[in-house]
């Protein structure tokens, strides 16, 4: 068990190897080094696809702000 800094509690490791999709958190690496050989458990349970799809870095805050607009603008449209 370690404290998730994004939950803010403790968390196991099943938690953070599948919390994303089935796949792990992108912070993992950062959160169990200490505790493990987790970079090494990466690249043995994780096709290169998938590390791609783990450590895509997030959108800004105004890229996902947009996007959520357009989105609504979207829904809005189609009830009309």
């Amino acid at each position: 068990m370690i404290r998730c800094p994004r939950i803010g509690g403790e968390v196991n490791f099943l938690f953070c190897r599948t919390e994303n999709n089935m796949l792990p958190c992108r912070w993992i690496v950062g959160c169990w080094k200490e505790r493990m050989d987790i970079q090494t458990f990466i690249e043995d349970n994780f096709t290169e696809e998938e590390l791609e799809q783990i450590f895509i870095p997030p959108k800004s805050k105004i890229e996902s702000l947009v996007t959520l607009v357009e989105k609504a603008k979207k829904a809005h449209k189609q009830h009309d």
